[in-house]
């Protein structure tokens, strides 16, 4: 591990300049909070929901740059104290083979990456969204949910990363086997997730007859959507925010509406929303997403196969030797920049893709008005920042901001 090595110098640009990328992004994201409100939101903001927006936000970024910082700290007192090699050779003389070492070494590193990310998220969700009035969850389902989430990533992500050493171990054209599995493995869950996986954290009824059920089925008959369940999803058990969301693809597709939502918005706007997410369906943006995601995934398996033969990526963190589970926990610090960029992609075609299912959802209601003022309560409600810096935008934003949205449902009225 010295300065000579080239990839100690990669994975020390990797680590500090994403820390400091977002730092900076935070910063220059808080002080436009001081900025006059354009005329199409300033009646949303009185001076009293400005202060409590601008004391949210504070809030919110202290806990995210105190999570970041400690999740920092954590990396570089294994880094420089050698706690990699240690941990390796711990599970190495623990286990037998490669796949049985790499397993425990990612157990232990994810685990203390969630230990140090816990006390953060429970300031967050009992302290920030709780004192703000948006926190509805307990102490008992905020357990539950991280109890039922470590179950699941022993159930399903153990075998899948053990899968993954075993090709790069004794398969040639590893990172094509890898690439192919994750690709099948990702769509099979886009199937069985809505029903096997999302009822282990909410609860879905179906939508009562009614008025509303009524309208929504045949908003979805006239715009030639297919859908198999309406229902309503108790997310008022964990926050006061509102949603709304399809899931699955044929017979198990989906509509499901927060039960917030309901309570807050009404029929003509949650029409409008609901159209919304149908134009995303119809516009082929879930396909040309999943299509860029597996762009992404086949870069992400080349440059793991290269670097897992490269012994001096190991050493850069003290490891000897070339073990792939080490290597799978390593290659995730070092394609940070990359995920970044990548992500940055991502996230620039789905806002673009989020003004289509504007314009689309205004056709298909016979108006841009009901959306416009569905976009309007939610950012107040919310508390989302009316006017993010172009930067915070481009690194994590993957809808536009409000007067963006508002000015091009304008345009299409």
């Amino acid at each position: 591990m010295t300065m000579s090595n080239p990839w100690f110098l990669a994975a020390l640009f990797a680590v500090l300049g994403v820390f400091h990328v977002e730092l900076i992004s935070l910063l220059l994201n808080m002080a436009r909070l001081g900025r006059a409100l354009p005329t199409s939101i300033a009646d949303l903001y009185p001076e009293e929901t400005r202060q409590k927006l601008r004391d949210y936000l504070a809030e919110g970024a202290r806990v995210t740059v105190a999570q970041d910082a400690a999740g920092l700290a954590l990396l570089a007192g294994l880094w420089w104290s050698g706690g990699f090699g240690a941990i390796q050779a711990w599970a190495e003389q623990h286990t037998s083979g490669p796949i049985a070492s790499g397993l425990l070494v990612a157990a232990c590193v994810g685990l203390a990456q969630m230990l140090v990310s816990l006390p953060f998220e429970a300031w967050d969700t009992f302290g920030v969204e709780a004192r703000h009035g948006f926190n509805r969850m307990s102490w008992g389902v905020f357990v539950a949910d991280k109890v039922k989430s470590l179950l699941l990533l022993a159930c399903l992500g153990l075998p899948v990363l053990g899968l993954l050493i075993a090709f790069f171990e004794h398969q040639r054209f590893a990172a094509l086997w890898a690439w192919l599995f994750i690709a099948t493995f990702s769509l099979l869950m886009t199937f069985l997730a809505p029903r096997l996986i999302m009822p282990l954290f909410l609860k879905f009824t179906p939508l009562p007859d009614g008025p509303l059920r009524q309208a929504v089925l045949d908003l979805a008959q006239r715009l030639e959507f297919p859908v198999g369940e309406v229902s309503v999803v108790d997310g008022s058990r964990r926050s006061s925010k509102a949603n709304a969301f399809f899931a699955g693809f044929g017979r198990t597709r989906r509509i499901a509406l927060s039960d917030t939502l309901l309570e807050k918005h009404p029929s003509e706007e949650l029409l409008a929303v609901l159209a919304h997410e149908i134009g995303h369906n119809k516009l082929r943006h879930v396909g040309k997403h999943l299509a860029l995601g597996l762009v992404e995934l086949a870069l992400m398996m080349g440059l793991l196969g290269w670097m897992l033969n490269e012994s001096a990526f190991f050493a850069a963190f003290g490891v000897a030797g070339t073990p792939t589970g080490m290597g799978l926990v390593l290659f995730g610090i070092l394609y940070r920049p990359v995920g970044l960029l990548t992500g940055m992609a991502g996230l620039a075609m789905s806002r673009r893709h989020e003004f289509q299912a504007d314009a689309y959802a205004a056709q298909a209601v016979g108006g841009a008005a009901p959306l416009q003022q569905a976009l309007r309560k939610l950012g107040v409600d919310h508390l989302s920042h009316p006017q993010p810096h172009p930067l915070a935008i481009w690194l994590h934003h993957s809808h536009p901001p409000l007067v963006e949205r508002l000015a091009a449902l304008e345009q299409a009225k």
